[in-house]
C-alpha cells in the first residue's frame, strides 16, 4: 500500500490541532502546507514552530513599544503638573484691550461749496473696523423733518455702511459753509468702548444739485495720543483727526 494513503496517527492529529490553536492565540495564524509525498512531517512542524516563534516575538515587541510610549506620555504630563493622562491643550486669546476711558477722537474739516449760492450739504462722519463693519456714526448732518431723510441715500458710502439708519444721538441739522469739529467718545453702537487697534475714518458730503465727495484715512487708537491727516476731496478740505487721552 502507498504510505501516503495511510491514515495519520492520532498523535499527529492532536499535535497539529495544538499547533494551530497556538498560532491563533498570538494573532498570527500562518498557513503551513501539509506534508505530502516525500516531505517528512517533522520538517513541517519545525517550519511551523519557527513561524510561531517569530509571530510571538513581533506581538510581544509591539506590546512593549506601546507600553513604553504610554509611560513616556504619562511621565511628560506629570512633569508638567498633570495627572499623567494625555490631554489636548486649548489655545486661548486674551481679550483685546480697549482704548482708555475718557479718550476722544476729534475730527476737523472745512466745507467750501464750489459755487454760490449753494444749498447746505449733507455730511456724514463715521468709523469702520478692519473688516469694513460700521463701528459708529460720529456725526450726521441732514435736513430734519419733512422729507429730508429721503436724500440720505445721496451719502452713498455712509448709507451702504449704516443701512441709511440715522442715530438720534449723532444727527443734526445741516450747516452752512465753514470749518467744523466733531467728537467721537470711542464707543460702538452698543455704547461699549472699542478695542485698541486700527480703524478707518470717513468723511462724506453730498449737496442737492451739487458734487459728492468722500475721503478717508486709517487711524490707530490706543493708549497714547495720535493724529492723522485726511486727503482733501472736492468741497471737503483741511481734514484731520486727533485722539486725545485725558
Amino acid at each position: 500500500m502507498d504510505p501516503s494513503k495511510l491514515p495519520r496517527s492520532r498523535y499527529l492529529r492532536v499535535a497539529r490541532r495544538a499547533y494551530l490553536a497556538q498560532l491563533a492565540a498570538v494573532g498570527a495564524l500562518s498557513v503551513v502546507p501539509l506534508a505530502c509525498g516525500g516531505q517528512d512531517d517533522s520538517a513541517v512542524f519545525a517550519a511551523g514552530s519557527a513561524s510561531s516563534t517569530t509571530a510571538h516575538d513581533t506581538a510581544s515587541h509591539a506590546t512593549t513599544t506601546l507600553a513604553q510610549a504610554a509611560a513616556s506620555t504619562a511621565t511628560t504630563a506629570r512633569a508638567a503638573g498633570g495627572t499623567g493622562v494625555a490631554t489636548t491643550a486649548v489655545a486661548t486669546t486674551a481679550k483685546a484691550s480697549t482704548i482708555p476711558a475718557g479718550a476722544e477722537l476729534a475730527v476737523s474739516f472745512t466745507y467750501t461749496p464750489a459755487s454760490s449760492p449753494a444749498r447746505n450739504p449733507y455730511i456724514a462722519v463715521w468709523v469702520e473696523d478692519a473688516s469694513g463693519k460700521l463701528v459708529r456714526t460720529i456725526s450726521l448732518w441732514y435736513e430734519q423733518g419733512g422729507k429730508g431723510s429721503r436724500w440720505l441715500n445721496d451719502l452713498r458710502s455712509w448709507a451702504s455702511a449704516s443701512g441709511s439708519r440715522p442715530d438720534a444721538t449723532t444727527s443734526g441739522a445741516t450747516r452752512s459753509a465753514g470749518s467744523y469739529s466733531v467728537v467721537w467718545d470711542g464707543t460702538d453702537l452698543t455704547g461699549a468702548r472699542v478695542a485698541a487697534g486700527t480703524y478707518t475714518l470717513f468723511v462724506e458730503s453730498a449737496r442737492e444739485h451739487g458734487p459728492h465727495a468722500i475721503t478717508s484715512a486709517a487711524v490707530t487708537l490706543g493708549a497714547g495720543a495720535t493724529a492723522v491727516a485726511l486727503p482733501d476731496q472736492g468741497e471737503l478740505t483741511a481734514l484731520s483727526a486727533k485722539l486725545v487721552v485725558r
